[in-house]
């Protein structure tokens, strides 16, 4: 029996540990998948135009950002409670029903293969569809197993305080898709970053060579480098020279794939590319579709380049309606190039965004309403905070992200107790509100019912009110405080009392005054 009693215990241990390992599998999933994609909301945009366009379902273009948003926050928010074990049984449920769904539209398009590229990660990392179709298999082979053993480990905070993890969760990556939409994205996965010297990135590294020498001794052959040949003297003979890559330095492919500009059919890259001076392109891959709420800001900045002698020029993939359509709604007078549309949402997100160039290093990418306005542009940009190298780091950007996550839900789950407590005061007093206000509701009614009647109700007639209720329940008190006797006492006293009695209760009436 005592053996028996062990195994299960040690079963029920394994379980809960292969419970731990499928949370943090499926929800880190999730997570990482939802985040990647908030952070980045237009990238989920317009790979969801590409599924649009491969399955004729154009008329949702639209909504691609909507979608774009939805799609992150549901998964990253899935993550989170199942990484914490929230809400043990329906968690695991919803996981369940978007795995149920994601799966054959993931084989489709692994079959189909309309789009090399899922995007289920954003840009952070690339999957083939048929990765994609077995990554959410596998996912989905877990998630059943949580359906039945998720409830054997309890989850990281109380019930109570679930549904806040919730909350800050929801909050936490509408963040940073306002960022991502209204700036640009907080996390730059793409090649185009800040910083970068386009002209470097397109080319592709060059391999290095070294020869080899080698000699023989004794009948065995043995290889040396230029800078450790051996001697003659030491019976060393030479047979070959051969010329080798170091492995270290192998090529590589480019960071960057493509960045061509053209004016009319001339192909101005290099131009642009080389200029020393400072180049400021407006960028958009649409200008029927572009923001012209900020054309002001764009203007004055094309007027400020021409006075101070810098390069300005609109780059988009418009046909020309659209920039005949752009020039008459904003009065631009600045010259238009063109480039491929998939290379200007690369580079950066929004339409418009501006970029910043000097010697083809990508200095800032901005959204038209952080640009400075005409007070601020009075010197020459090298004297300018705009002029400046915008200054990237990734890691001290993931440990900003880290903090503003893990801090706060360190403190609640240190302090959820009073958490909890706090939120039963809340709905105690919520409750009880609602309460009094029914109760006045109801008196309200009664006496506007009396009022049509045309006469009062008796008391005896009126049916009790919650108040009568509890008044009924309780002990009455008379005008000293003291509780006063039962009333089924009441009649027996007054029988049993003799004639003599008023008597005495006038004397102890005038011994107490």
């Amino acid at each position: 029996m005592e053996s028996k009693t062990i195994n299960e215990k040690r079963k029920a241990l394994l379980i809960q540990w292969l419970v731990f390992l499928s949370r943090l599998i499926v929800g880190g999933t999730f997570v990482f998948s939802g985040f990647v994609k908030a952070v980045d909301p237009y990238g989920t945009a317009y790979k969801f135009e590409d599924y649009f366009a491969a399955f004729h379902l154009e008329f949702l273009s639209s909504f691609t950002l909507l979608f774009s948003v939805a799609l992150s926050v549901v998964e990253f928010l899935l993550g989170v409670h199942l990484l914490f074990g929230s809400y043990r049984k329906s968690t695991p449920r919803l996981v369940f029903l978007f795995l149920c769904v994601m799966t054959p539209l993931t084989l489709y398009l692994a079959i189909s293969n309309p789009i090399s590229d899922c995007g289920c990660f954003g840009d952070a990392v690339h999957l083939s569809n048929w990765a994609t179709f077995f990554k959410n298999l596998v996912l989905l082979g877990i998630t059943v197993f949580l359906l039945y053993e998720n409830a054997r480990l309890r989850g990281l905070y109380n019930r109570e305080v679930q549904w806040l993890t919730g909350l800050y969760s929801l909050v936490f990556v509408l963040f940073f898709a306002y960022i991502g939409i209204n700036y640009q994205p907080y996390l730059d996965f793409r090649p185009y970053k800040i910083g970068v010297n386009i002209p470097e990135a397109l080319a592709a590294s060059e391999p290095q060579h070294e020869f080899i020498f080698i000699y023989e001794k004794d009948g065995q052959q043995q290889e040396f480098t230029l800078d450790s040949l051996p001697s003659e003297e030491e019976g060393w003979t030479f047979v070959d020279r051969r010329e080798k890559v170091i492995e270290s330095t192998r090529p590589q492919a480019p960071a960057i794939d493509e960045f061509t500009v053209y004016r009319g059919e001339d192909d101005i890259s290099d131009e642009i590319l080389s200029d020393e001076n400072y180049r400021i392109l407006l960028l958009s891959p649409d200008l029927e579709r572009a923001d012209d709420s900020e054309v002001d800001r764009i203007n004055e900045l094309y007027d400020y380049c021409v006075e101070r002698g810098y390069a300005f020029a609109c780059v988009t993939a418009s046909s020309p309606r659209g920039i005949v359509t752009w020039l008459e709604n904003t009065g631009a007078e600045y010259p238009f190039y063109f480039m491929d549309r998939t290379t200007i949402r690369t580079i950066a997100r929004g339409n418009p965004c501006v970029l910043l160039l000097k010697g083809g290093t990508i200095l800032r990418k901005t959204a038209p309403s952080q640009l400075p306005d005409e007070t601020q542009l009075t010197q020459p940009l090298d004297q300018l905070d705009y002029g400046q190298p915008e200054v990237y780091r990734p890691r001290h950007r993931l440990g900003f992200i880290a903090m503003l996550y893990v801090i706060p839900m360190l403190f609640l789950l240190l302090t959820e107790r009073t958490v909890a407590m706090i939120i039963g005061r809340v709905k105690l007093w919520r409750l009880n509100r609602i309460r009094r206000r029914r109760r006045a509701e109801h008196e309200a009614l009664k006496a506007a019912e009396a009022k049509a009647a045309g006469a009062s109700p008796r008391p005896e007639e009126t049916d009790p009110t919650p108040t009568d209720v509890a008044a009924a329940n309780e002990e009455p008190e008379d005008n000293s405080g003291k509780p006063a006797a039962d009333e089924a006492a009441v009649p027996a006293a007054e029988s049993s009392a003799p004639a003599s009695e008023p008597k005495n209760e006038n004397k102890k009436q005038n011994e107490i005054q």
